[in-house]
């Protein structure tokens, strides 16, 4: 026999499945070294394309933190630790859509052919906008950030990875497929 769930549970139920929806609030999945998980942090973007991590050893130092709003507090990406002069490499097939210096920070995003852009930061760029790349392509190296330059990670070295759809922007490791999926309790009557 279906029971009826108390009405003043049916917000908090409501609150906790919208919780467990958010991508932001995921955490990276990790290997006991430290390392983040999949060959080189590669995985499968939408439509088939392969996204890999942007370094060789790529070593999560911070998460996607999801905004509330679109103009809100939030971490719009991923920041690996990274040493400097490091190569940096194309994490997606794609075109080179803008390499070089804004305001003040180096900056190198890829269009990908399904119309989603990849960004890394700060880059020193070996080429220039409009070169076709491939995965795993060098396309410049960690370099130091111009004065007043705020970093990502301010007791370390590191490199900001971004992904972002015309929709907003996603985890560039949800996008790989290296998060742990939500999990929902079973539910009990309280």
């Amino acid at each position: 026999m279906l029971e009826i769930m108390n009405p003043k549970t049916v917000p908090i139920l409501a609150a906790t499945l919208l919780l467990c929806l958010v991508p932001g609030s995921l955490k990276a999945a990790a290997a006991e070294d430290g390392q983040v998980a999949g060959a080189a942090g590669a995985g499968q973007a939408a439509g088939g394309q392969t996204l890999r991590a942007p370094v060789a050893k790529p070593e999560l130092v911070r998460s996607y933190q999801q905004p509330t709003s679109d103009y809100s507090a939030g971490h719009r990406g991923v920041d690996y630790r990274v040493q400097l002069d490091e190569p940096v490499v194309a994490p997606a097939n794609g075109i080179i859509w803008f390499s070089g210096l804004i305001v003040d920070r180096s900056v190198v995003s890829i269009r990908l052919p399904n119309g989603d852009l990849t960004e890394v930061e700060p880059v020193c760029p070996t080429l220039a906008a409009g070169t076709t790349v491939l995965v795993g392509q060098e396309i410049g190296s960690v370099c130091d950030a111009t004065p007043g330059y705020r970093q990502h990670c301010p007791a370390m070295r590191c490199l900001h990875f971004s992904y972002r759809t015309e929709s907003g922007y996603l985890s560039p490791a949800w996008v790989m497929g290296q998060l742990n999926p939500s999990r929902i309790a079973p539910w009990t009557n309280l």
